[in-house]
Formats: C-alpha cells, structure tokens, sequence
C-alpha cells in the first residue's frame, strides 16, 4: 500500500513538473517587426505596463515595460520616465534593477515568473546587484548597508535604493549615524 501512494505521489510530481515547463513564459520576436514581446504562462502578451520577469530562471527578475501592443520598450525613456537598457530592462544610475524571485508550489504558476507591478517610488522591495543605500520606509531615514541601525528596520519597512538624490527629492534623510 505504501509502495503505491509513494509511486502515484512521484507520479503526480513528475506530471506537475511536466505541467509547469510547458506553462513557461518566453520571449518572442514579433515578425511583423522584429519588436520583443514576452508570452506570459497565461499565454497572452504583457501590455500597457511594467512587469517582473526572470526570463533565465536565474531567481533574478528584471523589470521590463511593455506598450500597447505587447512590445517591450528597449533603449528608451518610458511613459513614466523611467530609462529602460539596450535590452529593456529598468535600469537606474545605469544599474539594473533586479528582484529576487521564489518558485511558487502551485502548479499554475511553477515558474519563476513575477507579475507584479514595478514599485515606480525609486525604492526595490528586494535587494539588487548594486544597490548602496538601504531605506526604512516607516521612518524615511536612510543608511549605508553596514550601518548597525540596519539591523533595528523591521522587514515590511525596509527598502533598497541606489539613487540618494531621489530619495533627498523625496522627503527621506540620511540617518546621523552613517551620514
């Protein structure tokens, strides 16, 4: 008995594993004119927006925009003025903005693919390649990253950021000990 609830477990792993690989997102070149568009899982094109996307399943997701008609805007200015790099990922002080990702468990969604929204405020949720200053968003006080108050920021108030002068712009001040 344990032997066939072990098999038709494995089974139904091995089914899932099938299920999300086909289910994978993946960029496509537009033949109408060679634009990038990505293939969410859903099987529809992103549009009108900014979206989360580990295109390499690294756990890494870069931030893209999409207009319209589904074509990610490469090498530009978006709509909401933000830079987007030679191959439109959302860059900052020419440093790419990265998000880590987890692996959903639910068999819609087993890729690494994120959908949410790009946090337009110039503050990452999640630490990124390059990022120099670490922000508590309940105090708006800002840090260098080995600043011992790093550690007191509780972790729905913490941020990361690379741009000071945004923040400055932005109503947050350097905190007294690291600044």
């Amino acid at each position: 008995m344990k032997k066939k609830l072990l098999t038709a477990a494995l089974a139904g792993i091995i089914a899932a594993s099938s299920f999300s690989s086909a289910l994978a997102g993946q960029w496509q070149k537009d033949p109408e004119n060679a634009q990038w568009k990505y293939l969410n899982d859903a099987g529809a094109y992103f549009t009108n927006g900014w979206q989360w996307i580990d295109g390499n399943a690294d756990g890494i997701a870069e931030c893209y925009y999409f207009d319209v008609n589904g074509h990610c805007l490469i090498n530009t200015i978006t709509p909401d003025n933000y830079m987007v790099d030679a191959n439109g990922a959302w860059i900052v002080n020419g440093i790419i903005q990265t998000q880590a990702v987890t692996i959903s468990n639910t068999a819609a969604q087993q890729s690494t693919q994120v959908t949410a929204t790009k946090d337009v405020s110039g503050i990452s949720s999640a630490p990124y390649d390059g990022y120099t200053i670490v922000v508590n968003t309940n105090t708006h006080k800002y840090h260098s990253p080995a600043c011992s108050s790093v550690k007191d920021i509780k972790t729905e108030n913490i941020g990361y950021s690379s741009d000071a002068t945004y923040l400055n712009t932005s109503g947050y001040e350097p905190c007294k000990r690291c600044h």
